[in-house]
């Protein structure tokens, strides 16, 4: 008999999947352990079918029920695949399959949302905080700072239809620009911060990228499990002139973004 799971929020078709999944009797688990044998059939699942993109699990009990394993069991499961990025826990909200890998063109003069290969109304914009302080050591090195310089430090999430793909922490000499806060208060936009302070254009100087685990404060902001596997990039951004105008670092679930380099 079918367990009755109060899980309203997921959608029925994708829950007899579920089912279908779970009804699969287990290996011999002396060979492979009953939580990896789990594993693999939803990372299978996640990848070839048949649970979609997007599409939202049964709450970690509910799939122990319907796995019939313990909590802690169907824990290490969802951890493995939650840091893999096959599969994202939104905090609050529920067990995600995760989108497909978004195309980003990396290019030396186009706009964040121009270079996602996707449509401008996906994507939003949230801003963490704004404030300044003293240059961090890495702005220093790429920005030819003096040290202790005052910076303007803006964190923002970039969402594509609402789940986190994106978080970055931008660093901006503050004597370049001393109405930023009012400006980008008002229009939220760092190109018109740009423009208001008569930098008509910018161009992407360089572009590192590299990998790592999610730190604390990158996972809660991108709704990730501890140290899941990120990709970092960290870029400095000059006005047209050459002068350095600002030095961003970038986080991205692995699995959310594909990276593109056009041709400069």
């Amino acid at each position: 008999m079918s367990k009755r799971l109060n899980i309203a929020s997921v959608d029925q078709d994708e829950l007899e999947r579920i089912r279908a999944i779970a009804a699969q009797a287990y290996g011999n688990k002396s060979q492979r352990a009953i939580w990896l044998q789990i594993y693999d059939r939803l990372s299978n699942a996640c990848i070839h079918g048949p649970l979609s993109a997007g599409s939202r699990l049964p709450s970690e009990n509910d799939l122990a029920d319907l796995f019939d394993v313990s909590r802690v069991t169907m824990r290490r499961a969802l951890t493995k695949l939650q840091q893999e990025g096959q599969l994202q826990a939104r905090k609050g909200v529920g067990i995600f399959v995760r989108q497909q890998p978004t195309r980003y063109a990396i290019s030396s003069n186009m706009r964040f949302i121009e270079s996602l290969n996707v449509d401008a109304e996906q994507i939003k914009t949230h801003t963490l905080s704004l404030s300044r302080r003293p240059a961090s050591m890495k702005a220093i090195e790429a920005l030819g700072l003096k040290q202790d310089t005052e910076v303007i430090c803006l964190d923002r999430i970039r969402t594509l239809n609402d789940e986190p793909v994106y978080f970055t922490t931008k660093e901006f000499p503050a004597d370049l620009f001393p109405d930023f806060e009012a400006v980008y208060e008002a229009r939220q936009s760092v190109a018109d911060v740009y423009q208001a302070h008569g930098i008509k254009g910018f161009k992407r100087v360089e572009t590192r990228i590299s990998g790592g685990f999610a730190h604390s404060n990158e996972a809660e902001a991108l709704q990730l499990t501890h140290r899941t596997p990120l990709m970092r990039t960290s870029a400095i951004n000059s006005d047209t002139k050459g002068k350095p105008i600002d030095f961003s670092l970038g986080r991205w679930p692995l699995a959310s973004v594909e990276l593109i380099f056009n041709e400069q």
